[in-house]
């Protein structure tokens, strides 16, 4: 992926976490586009790695052997990556918004970036305990509301639809992290 793609792209998540629907225009909404905003996932990974292998010190995973921890969540990361591009694949041809499919999922992809890098700082450094437990849960509450108002607003510029039908594919989005989130937990 180029450099100066990726780039603009965040810039473009940038525009849309200030909550102006212009930051559409620096996605690249091309079939290329929609392969190249899966790069959002490898640019999250250092900091979701990073949280990863302190949750195992410091979570009480340690019972589990570390390669098979670490394998269920680089399985579980990757999962929750294709998943809600999948899902959705099947959800814009029932709402008839399949024409948009592409431009949503790289606008979802890129902003997925900003949403980790405010929400994934905040449970890491509760989770090695920087921050006060109850700190890191208030802050943390706080972020989750705005990246599920964020990842609204993207959805239903992206998509072009009622306020009500995006609340409602973020609400999915959300259930389908938590049944990966789950399943993964069960594993370890």
């Amino acid at each position: 992926m180029p450099l100066a793609d990726a780039i603009k792209a965040l810039y473009g998540a940038l525009r849309m976490a200030r909550f102006d629907a212009d930051g559409m225009q620096f996605f690249d909404q091309t079939p290329t586009g929609f392969w190249r905003s899966f790069f959002a996932a490898v640019v999250v990974s250092p900091l979701y790695l990073g949280l990863v292998l302190v949750r195992y010190d410091l979570a009480g995973y340690t019972a589990t052997p570390m390669a098979r921890y670490l394998t269920v969540e680089i399985v579980a990361y990757i999962i929750a990556w294709v998943a809600f591009p999948v899902v959705m694949d099947r959800v814009v041809q029932i709402i008839d918004r399949d024409r948009h499919y592409i431009r949503f999922i790289v606008a979802y992809n890129w902003s997925s970036v900003l949403q980790n890098a405010v929400y994934l700082p905040v449970i890491l450094f509760g989770t090695i305990g920087v921050m006060t437990a109850d700190n890191a849960n208030g802050i943390a509450f706080v972020a989750l509301i705005w990246v599920l108002v964020y990842s609204w607003f993207v959805t239903r510029t992206a998509l072009d639809v009622k306020a009500p039908m995006a609340a409602v594919i973020v609400l999915v989005d959300l259930m389908l992290s938590v049944v990966v989130n789950s399943l993964a937990d069960s594993m370890i």
